[in-house]
């Protein structure tokens, strides 16, 4: 009995990870593309950070927006409803037409492992 719950637990933890992973994957040439690879001769690094990172708060619904690293990468995101129409479904309400003019612009770069780090600027008082 007791094995049986904890196959159970088991289980839906895979299924809870797997999930996460293959919705986390962005696709080259299908949800983002390289527009420039500035002064970078080998955007491999870039693709396989794109490819590990899940953009879901920089892409918008109806139009591409494109992203920039600290070394000139610029990157397209394909918007929303083109991902939604050839690659996967999305929740398109989960997706702003725009971004607010307020929005503070993150600066992109490589980190380890394949990730993609986002530097922050904050204003305001700090304590």
């Amino acid at each position: 009995m007791k094995t049986n719950i904890l196959l159970k637990i088991v289980l839906l933890f895979i299924g809870i990870f797997f999930s996460a992973v293959i919705n986390a994957q962005e696709i080259q040439g299908q949800t983002y593309a390289i527009t420039s690879n500035a002064s970078v001769t080998d955007t491999q690094p870039y693709i396989a950070a794109m490819n590990n990172s899940d953009m879901k708060y920089h892409r918008l619904k109806n139009t591409r927006h494109t992203i920039e690293f600290n070394t000139g990468v610029k990157v397209e995101l394909f918007s929303a409803t083109e991902i939604n129409s050839t690659v996967r479904p999305l929740n398109l309400s989960d997706y702003p037409e725009n971004f607010a003019t307020t929005r503070d612009i993150p600066v992109f770069s490589l980190g380890p492992n394949n990730f993609i780090m986002e530097e922050h600027h904050v204003s305001g008082k700090s304590h």
